[in-house]
């Protein structure tokens, strides 16, 4: 299969404007794709070379890609660098270059020989690495045509995204393999157990729906994590779970997900798929001396803890954590206690399916508790009082809430999805008109004044799961320190596009759009309609939507949290409704 075929999919599906047309698009290229390739393109169209959670990384910083791409040109590297700096884009910067010195070049790059070199890149350590690097990206470049220049360097330098996220992949999938959308319940499923689009193509390709129904949650793949609705009152939240809950601390750290293998190793993952058992060495071996079975996957909350008070730390304590470097030093200035609220698996058994009173019966039996490795406090409660008394107390223990779980014996682990099955009682929700959201930047908007040369404020936008797409809620321009004013441009420059990304609804045009990818944790007056945002339009009152009066940057980045892991447009339609029946306090 030509690389050409993929970069020319790149180019159509760049230029979509509509969600259903990046389906379409998706669906010729898979169809047009052999059998074999399959897991391959699905990876490329996701803009990696293999699953996410396996952590491969290029390792390409700009500056080499700049050299690699002017020993393929025979361009000067400050040529190269020069027009970078007119177009803003390594991958257009090479696309113009080619087109002068290669122009009429057939394609002759294979995926297979694509994704192969970029393999060896990944693989290139030690003495040497960087110039071994350096000669595979520029021979790739060499034989490119400038279309496929493009995406070559965008995909080594991480800037690939092409506004398409997983879900869209799989309606794909449904279409050209299993007769249409209907299919898209199973595949999500079975992705959503794995974390591996490709393992989930193959499974398609090889053996129909059959195959991808009969795929299992396994040690060392992450399994996207259940999410929990929000509700304020007790009494609301045990009407939803049928009059009886378990109410469980809801701790203020990172959640994690644990897998040990049946090799005896070890590993961490964030609900963002990253690996962090070299952020969080201490908690490893909390589990290699803790943990019983010897093939397991469980979930916690790691925390800032010290030692001597027995009291929990707050958040920006355990985010000093998350470093690549002085490791050492971090373990010994900020300690973490790991508290453990779900088992999904043990000893070649999957627990996904049990009901919670079974799976926290399961982790029990798996934990031998110590002051740093505990269950999270859990009980069992069936009034409003009951359930008050036990909010309290988690707040006066120094956590955000409780997460209030459901035990109905079909109370299963709903793996990456939202349902209402766990519901948070956080004590942002305590106050009428004071509930903090984590939100998407989408857009941005020039600064003036003093904001000159900066962003003056930022469009967000709440996530729409059943349509995959981000939908507006406010513009926001307070709370930002002038570091973090500084800070927002470059951090936000990968995410940048030239038009409004087709994932994104929106009826405002700022002065730059970017790409879902940077959540910020907004704190709001209160939520009313508008005809200016697009969340929840239509939904409560016709022609309008939702947007957030006098909101505020906390100052908190969630950088653990992927942009469909946001506050969703239903939480926020609930949020509404439970303010217009809650009577404002005097």
């Amino acid at each position: 299969m030509k690389y050409e075929t993929v970069a020319e999919a790149y180019r159509d599906l760049e230029q979509a404007s509509g969600r259903l047309a990046l389906i379409e698009r998706l669906a010729a290229l898979l169809t047009a794709t052999p059998a074999e390739l399959l897991p391959v393109v699905c990876y490329l169209c996701q803009g990696l070379i293999a699953p996410e959670f396996a952590g491969v990384d290029l390792g390409l910083a700009e500056k080499l890609a700049v050299r690699a791409v002017a020993a393929a040109t025979g361009t000067a590297p400050d040529q190269v660098t020069a027009s970078l700096r007119e177009t803003g884009d390594l991958g257009q910067t090479a696309e113009q270059l080619l087109a002068v010195t290669a122009a009429g070049r057939r394609a002759s790059l294979e995926v297979t020989a694509v994704v192969g070199t970029l393999r060896q890149i990944a693989g290139a350590e030690g003495a040497g690495s960087q110039g071994r690097k350096l000669d595979l990206l520029a021979e790739l470049l060499a034989r490119a045509t400038p279309l496929e220049a493009r995406y070559l360097l965008r995909h080594v330098t991480k800037g690939l995204r092409l506004g398409i996220g997983t879900p869209t992949i799989l309606d794909a999938l449904a279409q050209v393999y299993a007769g249409g959308r209907a299919a898209r319940p199973v595949l999500e499923r079975a992705y959503n157990i794995c974390c591996d689009l490709g393992l989930v193509a193959s499974a398609l390709v090889k053996g129909g729906m059959t195959a991808v129904g009969q795929l299992r949650v396994r040690p060392g793949n992450p399994v996207r994590v259940m999410l929990a609705q929000r509700l304020s009152d007790g009494a609301e939240i045990l009407a939803k779970l049928g009059g009886r809950c378990a109410a469980e601390y809801k701790y203020d750290g990172v959640r994690v997900q644990a897998h040990r293998t049946a090799d005896g190793e070890m590993e961490l993952f964030t609900r963002r798929l990253e690996r962090v058992s070299t952020q969080f060495p201490d908690v490893v071996e909390l589990l290699r001396a803790g943990l019983g079975p010897r093939e397991a996957i469980l979930e916690g909350e790691v925390v800032a803890f010290d030692p001597a008070a027995g009291e929990l730390r707050p958040f920006q304590e355990v985010m000093f954590r998350r470093r690549k470097y002085g490791i050492a030093e971090a373990v010994r200035d900020v300690p973490v206690a790991l508290f453990c609220f779900e088992m999904l698996y043990a000893d070649g058994e999957d627990l996904t399916m049990l009901p919670y009173t079974e799976r926290r019966a399961r982790l029990a039996g798996a934990i031998s508790q110590a002051p740093r490795l505990r269950l999270t406090t859990a009980t069992e409660v069936d009034d409003p009082a009951a359930l008050e008394a036990a909010f309290e107390q988690a707040v006066t223990d120094g956590c955000e809430g409780l997460v209030c779980k459901s035990v109905s014996p079909s109370a299963g682990y709903q793996a990456g999805a939202r349902g209402w099955l766990w519901i948070k009682l956080k004590r942002d929700y305590r106050t009428e008109l004071s509930d903090t959201v984590d939100l998407v930047v989408v857009g941005a908007f020039a600064g003036r004044g003093r904001r000159r040369g900066t962003y003056g404020a930022v469009l967000l936008a709440a996530y729409d799961a059943g349509a995959d797409v981000f939908r507006t809620v406010t513009k926001c321009g307070t709370g930002f320190s002038d570091a973090d004013l500084a800070a927002l441009p470059p951090r936000l420059a990968p995410f940048q596009r030239p038009a409004r990304p087709a994932r994104v609804d929106a009826r405002q045009d700022p002065d730059v759009w970017f790409e879902p990818g940077l959540v910020l944790e907004i704190l709001s007056a209160e939520l009313t309609l508008s005809p200016n945002y697009t969340a929840g339009w239509g939904q409560i009152k016709e022609d309008a939507g939702l947007a957030m009066r006098f909101p505020r940057f906390t100052g908190r980045y969630r950088d653990d949290k992927a942009p469909q892991d946001t506050t969703t447009t239903q939480e926020l339609i609930d949020l509404y409704r439970i303010a217009q029946r809650t009577p404002a306090s005097t």
